[in-house]
């Protein structure tokens, strides 16, 4: 029973994953969502929905911007809320080991990514001959390396223990480990080029100088910038109306 129980949440895992790559953007991979789903596969929902909102809330600033590769909250959720109904542990035990697991996840994450781009050079010249097939092989063929590389940790992870995971974490070689962490520092400062590439208008440039100044010289908050941002967007939106009417 143990075995078909680790074997479910690892593909539960592995579908979760494919949330926002394949079924779309249901937000299924949230802690809340994964805890509850783990709960369920294990016969406790109770504990599932207790420990997946623990992690939600630990989780909530956590957000994948651009290119970014933030810590695998779903991973973390999944595995913490498996090792609590198994287990019997705490919120704060969860809390503390899913961390870790977050993090093994999120170096998991950016090895899908760069095996991932590689499909990129077959897409182009799939589709400068017109090979629809081919692009939809390469395009499943990424969606199956995140399912992977998902399914096969959790699948580990769940069936030898905790302490499997955190021996895995210790024993990463550290050149690999700062690596894989240049790698995440980089990916964030990529995807908001990626970002301002799309977006940046220079009739708007000075607002995103203006927010700049005044969080990283005046010391406002992201809160107060928020605001000060909706009110010029408000007085602006005004003078536009009062200018068409």
């Amino acid at each position: 029973m143990f075995l078909v129980q680790c074997i479910l949440v690892a593909i539960l895992a592995g579908l979760l994953r494919w949330d926002g790559r394949v079924f779309g953007q249901p937000l299924t991979e949230s802690p809340l969502c994964a805890g509850v789903l783990v709960g369920i596969i294990l016969g406790d929902p109770h504990t599932g929905l207790v420990m997946g909102a623990s992690l939600q809330l630990v989780f909530l600033g956590i957000v994948g911007i651009g290119g970014a590769t933030p810590p695998d909250s779903m991973v973390g959720a999944v595995m913490g809320t498996f090792y609590a109904i198994q287990t019997g542990m705490d919120t704060e035990a969860v809390i503390t080991l899913a961390m870790p697991i977050s993090i093994l996840g999120q170096s998991l994450g950016i090895l899908c990514r760069v095996i991932n781009g590689r499909f990129n050079i077959v897409i182009d010249k799939a589709a400068a001959e017109g090979n629809t097939k081919k692009i939809d092989h390469a395009l499943w063929s990424g969606a199956w390396i995140f399912f992977a590389l998902t399914a096969i940790p959790v699948f580990a992870g769940c069936y030898w223990g905790a302490d499997a995971v955190e021996a895995v974490v210790n024993a990463l070689p550290s050149v690999i480990v700062d690596g894989l962490s240049r790698s995440s520092s980089l990916l964030p400062a990529l995807g908001m080029a990626l970002l301002m590439n799309f977006l940046f208008d220079k009739n708007y440039a000075p607002y995103l100088f203006l927010g700049f100044v005044l969080n990283a010289f005046l010391g406002l908050s992201t809160l107060g910038c928020t605001f000060i941002g909706a009110i010029i967007a408000f007085v602006m939106y005004n003078n536009s109306r009062q200018q068409t009417a």
